[in-house]
């Protein structure tokens, strides 16, 4: 059993390299279906449910602390690479069902909540609302709607949420690659035109060749990344748990209702995603690197949420019921899906890649995209990003909902 802090982290960094070593170099098929960030998951989780290693006080304190200060670099360094007005260059149609899938999918968690709430747990709302954040932005948001409704690591409420993303999600990615060969089918249900889509793939194809940086990767891009990274998680932290709601705020302050409304840990978190935001629309976006350094993070994040859950201790009673809701999220999710293919006459691809950019997030998006057209890639991973942006508030926002149902 590992109780060496720095033992634990060497073998956890060791392991997220080996998969993604096989993900990216050796390309296994298997990768083409469950994305390397869920091996990940399910890696962490089965070590700390055979406890593999021991979480300490020490062990947890680190796991905490070291997650605590990457998260804002992390959520800064994703958001900043990419401009977010390019996704509403994608087409009115694509941005519309994205935004329409979001709404969908978070009505049905609160119309699935306030059916089942009799048969959860107490905390199911930090339950729904953490997998809400994935389920519109991607692990990104995952990890940082944790910190902003203070859930500790290892908690079943956590727990739960990890077991239905990873189950849930990895479906409904399996099941949209395996619409693809029915494009054909689906356009003559919606009365889809595919010439419009297939024009739209074409702009995207020709943008992304213009806009591709091909100089070589210098050493003041990687010092850049690095500060800038590092100093606004620094300014970020200051200003959101120590400004903006540092606790003790008594009505009669200035903007007590708007500083109180989401905690010290949630404006963190809420300010850093503004900041890669704003930044992504400056000339910072043209450093190159902030994508692979917050890639890296989110791996390491992601790996160090899982490695503090332990299946062992739930109730798996408990666990089948909110599988069974995970699915019926879905369900709704698709009713409304098909609904709005009809009436707007939406094609398959757009349906596909604005419902998977949602529950899969900028990870598995361009997955799905590239598997119905290579060109769609950059559309998947756009919105992708366009949900790892409002994916934290829209949890945060959520979590209010469903916590005047309890």
């Amino acid at each position: 059993m590992i109780t060496s802090v720095y033992s634990f982290f060497s073998l956890l960094v060791l392991f997220i390299t080996g998969v993604l070593y096989c993900e990216k170099k050796l390309k296994l098929k298997i990768f083409k279906v469950i994305p390397g960030l869920t091996f990940i998951y399910f890696g962490g989780m089965i070590g700390a449910s055979m406890h593999v290693w021991e979480l300490t006080p020490q062990l947890s304190s680190f796991i905490g602390s070291l997650k605590y200060y990457l998260l804002p670099m992390m959520l800064f360094l994703l958001l900043l690479k990419n401009d977010i007005r390019d996704v509403f260059k994608l087409g009115p149609k694509l941005t519309g069902s994205f935004l329409a899938v979001t709404s969908s999918i978070l009505i049905g968690f609160v119309i699935v909540f306030i059916a089942l709430k009799s048969r959860f747990e107490p905390e199911a709302w930090q339950s729904f609302s953490i997998l809400s954040s994935s389920w519109v932005g991607g692990s990104t948001n995952m990890a940082a709607a944790q910190q902003g409704l203070g859930v500790k690591d290892g908690s079943q409420a956590l727990t739960y949420a990890f077991l239905m993303d990873n189950i849930c999600a990895s479906f409904w990615l399996v099941l949209l690659i395996s619409f693809a060969p029915m494009r054909k089918k689906f356009n003559k249900f919606s009365g889809a035109n595919s010439e419009e889509v297939d024009r739209i793939i074409s702009h995207i194809h020709t943008n992304a060749a213009a806009n591709e940086d091909k100089r070589d990767y210098e050493f003041m891009d990687f010092m850049l990344t690095l500060g800038l990274g590092l100093g606004v998680a620094g300014i970020v932290m200051v200003l959101g748990k120590q400004v903006v709601n540092p606790g003790g705020l008594v009505e009669g302050d200035f903007l007590y209702g708007l500083r109180t409304f989401f905690s010290g840990s949630g404006w963190v978190v809420i300010l850093a995603t503004l900041f890669g935001i704003l930044g992504s629309t400056t000339p910072l976006k043209k450093i190159k690197g902030p994508d692979h350094m917050g890639s890296v993070l989110l791996y390491i994040v992601v790996g160090l949420i899982a490695t503090a859950t332990d299946f062992s201790t739930i109730d798996m009673g408990q666990a089948a019921i909110y599988i069974i809701a995970g699915f019926l999220v879905l369900a709704f999710h698709l009713i409304v899906l098909l609904a709005l293919a009809k009436i707007f006459k939406l094609d398959l691809y757009i349906c596909g890649i604005a419902s998977q950019a949602n529950i899969g997030g900028s990870v598995s998006a361009p997955i799905l995209a590239g598997t119905y057209d290579e060109a769609l890639i950059p559309a998947g991973l756009m919105m992708g990003i366009f949900g790892s942006a409002i994916g934290t508030v829209t949890a945060l926002m959520l979590a209010k909902v469903l916590m005047t149902f309890v």
